[in-house]
């Protein structure tokens, strides 16, 4: 039931005028407000993004300044403690104790992690957060060395696990940090971090005659030490929040583990120990440049800008990184889409409405002219159609109504025609096949005592001329026959009396082989070849057809082929029994058939050119014959050729039909 009244409102939707010019006019109205709408939405989209990018960008130079002053400040503390009077008093005799109680007190009012001393040769001397920890050569950290060269040097460093315990016990237990899962995350091949990431400044101690008398070298660790994040978040993004979550967030990377960020996870705590996503792991920590865009941060998604964080090597450590929630950026846009939707709705309500009364305008003239015409189909003639417009529509009912007339008249004579044209019909086809069927039996017998003379006249014949004159009668008289047959066969296919009986032939003994025996000679004479694809299955394959009928389809074929082809050309006979059906073609090597005329070959009374003659031969009804006669049959025919070189008749019988 419910299908039924589907089709039924499918077809009248179909069928009706009204309703597919307002559909028409919807369709225009609704794809036009979404191709505005896209193309809004996409402006919008591309606008808003680059925006958030440039100042996302923005944001990332004003974090980079943070920590470049982060850095800055403890050079300036190391490098002005360095010029204090008794730091080089107590190198140049020799003595720390003074020394060690006065770096601690300023260690600890500059709030810096640890402060120590080396000699001229890299040893050190003291340590102000360890004291007991000293006289290890500290030559080979490549700040302490380039300070021991005189030159004053600062900058972000990682330091390993047992040299951060020379600094502070406390510090290697600070630093240590277990990997936590993070989605989109590379895979770790270690479960944890021991090493830490410091801010570091080592400055030479000079002496007054410019003697180099150590090292004072002093820092902060940065692993789990929020202060310098939560700076830089309050710096560039102040305390604006968005939904419960902070609307900007800062992280400092040890290679690609957070380990000092404001970014939270769903419990409220510091994502500390998560990982970078693989997508910045390669852009950042792999190929060195910096990265701006949306980025997925531990668990939601970030306008967000990265770049290396170097030591003074230039070697690339960790990251820096800034980001902004993209939902207000995303809840901006929903917002105007919304509105836009909104417009468009009320845009089409009164496209809509303003659709209703044109159509009707427009349709309601066209119904009387519809309703009209149903009526002359019945064979019943309205009187005149009255429609005032002086439009289009009005033209055409002027029109109707002069047709109307006029068929109204015509009507009155259709049967007196059809009725003559029908006996007009029987009579041709009538004609055709007495006049065929009378012709066949005397130019039979013609061709007879044409071959009897032709025996019995061997030797008796003193001349070529003669015998030449005799084999020409036989030639003209096959033509006759042949013409004749294939009249007969059109007679009947016209007429309807081309009946099928079909019966269990083999082609190759009963049909090809005989044909080919009989056409002997003129493949002789033209010396050609003859070829088979697929002899073995040629050879043994078994149809249910009629014998005589498809026996007329290889004639015509192999025939054409040979008169067609080229001399010393190649025919070839092939078979395929695939997908259902028997495939047969007949190729020859040849002048072959022009492109545009392949499919009018199969038409009735068509005729191709022989040879490299311009003289045209045959009847033209071969193969429109043929292909009456494999139709009959449940197939198909059709030609493929390249012209100058070869063409192809292919042809299909169904294996069941």
């Amino acid at each position: 039931m419910d299908h039924i009244r589907f089709s039924n409102i499918y077809k009248y939707l179909s069928t009706s005028l009204k309703v597919r010019t307002l559909l028409s006019f919807q369709c225009v109205v609704i794809v036009g407000g979404l191709i505005a709408l896209t193309l809004g939405i996409l402006l919008y989209n591309r606008t808003i993004l680059q925006q958030a990018q440039d100042k996302v960008q923005i944001d990332l130079n004003a974090a980079r300044m943070v920590f470049n002053q982060e850095i800055k400040y403890i050079e300036t503390i190391v490098s002005l403690t360095t010029e204090r009077f008794f730091l080089k008093e107590e190198l140049s005799k020799g003595q720390c104790e003074q020394a060690k109680n006065e770096l601690e007190r300023i260690r600890m009012k500059y709030g810096m992690d640890f402060l120590a001393l080396t000699d001229s040769e890299g040893r050190v001397l003291l340590r102000t957060r360890n004291a007991y920890v000293n006289n290890d050569n500290q030559s080979d950290d490549e700040m302490i060395c380039e300070a021991m060269r005189g030159n004053t040097v600062s900058g972000a460093q990682i330091i390993p696990q047992e040299e951060l315990s020379k600094e502070g016990d406390d510090l290697a237990a600070q630093a240590v940090m277990p990997v936590v899962p993070t989605i989109k995350a590379k895979p770790r091949a270690s479960d944890r971090e021991t090493s830490g990431m410091v801010l570091k400044a080592a400055v030479p101690v000079v002496g007054e005659e410019g003697n180099l008398l150590g090292v004072l070298y002093g820092g902060k660790l940065l692993n789990r030490n929020y202060a310098l994040v939560d700076r830089i978040k309050s710096t560039v993004f102040g305390e604006v929040q968005y939904r419960g979550k902070e609307i900007g967030t800062a992280t400092i990377f040890q290679w690609d583990q957070r380990i000092s960020t404001n970014v939270r996870i769903e419990d409220g705590n510091r994502a500390i120990g998560t990982c970078v996503s693989s997508e910045v792991y390669e852009k950042v920590l792999e190929d060195g440049l910096n990265f701006i865009g949306r980025a997925f941060v531990v668990n939601a998604l970030y306008i967000t800008a990265y770049e290396p964080i170097r030591n003074v090597k230039g070697e690339i450590i960790g990251m820096l990184y800034v980001g902004t929630l993209e939902q207000p950026f995303v809840d901006i846009r929903n917002r105007i889409i919304y509105a836009f939707m909104g417009i468009a709705l009320v845009g089409v309500l009164v496209s809509f409405a303003l659709s209703v009364f044109l159509t009707r305008s427009i349709t309601q003239p066209i119904e009387k002219l519809l309703q009209a015409t149903r009526d002359i189909s019945k064979g019943q003639f309205p009187s005149e159609i009255s429609i005032r417009s002086r439009d289009e529509i009005g033209h055409l009912a002027s029109s109707f109504n002069q047709m109307s007339n006029d068929l109204r008249h015509t009507m009155l004579e259709k049967d007196a025609i059809n009725k003559r044209l029908k006996d007009l019909n029987s009579r041709y086809l009538g004609l055709l096949g007495f006049t065929t069927h009378e012709l066949k039996q005397p130019i039979e017998v013609l061709n007879g005592y044409l071959i009897m003379l032709q025996q019995e006249s061997i030797g008796k014949l003193t001349t070529d001329l003669q015998r030449e004159a005799i084999s020409d009668m036989r030639a003209n008289v096959s033509l006759m026959t042949d013409m004749i047959q294939k009249y007969l066969q059109l007679s009947q296919i016209e007429s309807g009396e081309l009946s099928v009986s079909v019966k269990e032939t083999h082609i190759y003994s009963e049909i090809i082989q005989p044909i080919l025996k009989g056409e002997q000679q003129l493949i002789d004479m033209r010396k050609m070849r003859l070829a088979y694809e697929n002899r073995e299955a040629i050879e043994t394959v078994v149809l249910s057809v009629d014998p005589t009928l498809i026996r007329i389809v290889f004639s015509n074929l192999i025939d054409n082929a040979i008169k067609y082809g080229q001399k010393e050309g190649t025919i070839t006979i092939g078979y395929q029994g695939d997908n259902g059906f028997h495939r047969f073609h007949v190729k020859n090597d040849g002048r072959g058939i022009p492109q545009p005329h392949l499919k009018g070959i199969f038409k009735k009374f068509a005729r191709i050119n022989e040879g490299n003659t311009a003289r045209v031969t045959g009847t033209g009804l071969g193969l429109y014959n043929t292909k009456e006669i494999i139709k009959k049959h449940g197939g198909k025919i059709w030609a493929e050729s390249e012209e100058g070189k070869w063409a192809d008749f292919i042809f299909l019988i169904p294996k069941a039909h």
